[in-house]
């Protein structure tokens, strides 16, 4: 995959590589995940920090962006060309202010970033919308669209459709609009939708169908290992439905779909649970038969069916609580 380095490299990058290094204030170690939306690497990577600085490098042979989850779980695009390098600055007490710079995209983006930063969440949806119409053919508006139209918890899929259009017109990226329109075409599922057929694999290896979802209540919960948040949420609803048998109450399944390119990193995070509750981890992230099922863009997510039918779906935890009671 991609090729780790810890310490800054003086050289330049040649015309197959990308390279990014940074210096973080306040952070002296730390892992940073790597992820790329539209297969500029594969599966999840790691950078790590060793004295408040890091360097990174992968091959690289056409525009694309990876994206870089902080330690507070915010996301920072970074958009990699040929033979170029950018560097990131940052205090770790205040990670929104963070600075790509180095290449014309991500100059515009932590520029944007910055302008938009008071905005409400309404706001930044109008923002990113105007940028995509003054700015049709940029890579910064692929991101735009995914972040705010698509991999949101409700997703605006009318808007999408006609701002992917205009994309269209005016880029020849045809392999990053193919995955804006697959987002697209498989939707994320809403109240009153039935769960679709799918066919996977859990953790140990036996095959999933949604057919077994289709009798009683079922919670499914989407997440990660380098999802905190994810993570945090699946353990909550495991203890409350512990708690439920023990006061002999009904209780609902639990399917947990996990995005890790890799079935170790997944039982891994599992651990002690790893037969408590059916996990599914085929190894394909996004490209999952389950996830494509569910339509899903974003980690956390979940949704709650009755006999196969969704109730209730892209809920907070506390709400995802009462949920189980009902």
């Amino acid at each position: 995959m991609s090729c780790l380095v810890l310490a800054l490299f003086s050289c330049g990058t040649d015309r197959h590589h990308f390279a990014l290094e940074g210096h973080f204030l306040k952070m002296n170690q730390g892992t940073f995940f790597v992820y790329s939306p539209d297969g500029v690497i594969s599966g999840i990577d790691t950078i790590r920090v060793q004295g408040g600085r890091f360097a990174y490098e992968i091959p690289c042979e056409q525009e694309g962006t990876i994206v870089i989850v902080l330690p507070n779980f915010s996301e920072i695009p970074v958009f990699v060309e040929p033979g170029q390098s950018v560097d990131i600055s940052a205090d770790a007490s205040h990670i929104k202010d963070i600075e790509v710079k180095g290449t014309d995209a991500n100059d515009r983006m932590t520029e944007w970033r910055k302008n938009t930063s008071s905005q409400s969440p309404e706001g930044l949806k109008k923002q990113a919308e105007q940028f995509i119409k003054d700015n049709p053919s940029s890579i910064i508006s692929r991101w735009l669209l995914r972040k705010y139209f698509l991999a949101t918890a409700k997703p605006d899929y009318k808007k999408a459709k006609e701002l992917v259009k205009l994309i269209e017109k005016n880029t020849d990226k045809q392999g990053s609009i193919m995955r804006l329109v697959v987002g697209l075409e498989n939707p994320s599922l809403q109240v009153g939708d039935m769960l679709p057929a799918f066919n996977s694999t859990d953790l140990q290896g036996n095959k999933v169908l949604a057919s077994d979802y289709r009798l009683g209540k079922t919670v499914i919960l989407v997440w990660a290992s380098w999802d905190y948040e994810g993570m945090s949420i699946t353990r909550r609803v495991m203890s409350k439905i512990n708690d439920m048998k023990a006061q002999q109450k009904e209780t609902p399944k639990v399917l947990g779909v996990c995005i890790d390119a890799s079935v170790i990193d997944a039982k891994r995070s599992v651990g002690s649970d790893t037969t408590s509750y059916t996990t599914i981890c085929d190894g394909k992230m996004w490209d999952s038969p389950a996830v494509k099922a569910l339509g899903c863009t974003m980690v956390p997510d979940n949704y709650v069916l009755e006999n196969g039918k969704v109730k209730a779906c892209h809920l907070g935890t506390d709400e995802l609580m009462k949920q189980l009671d009902r």
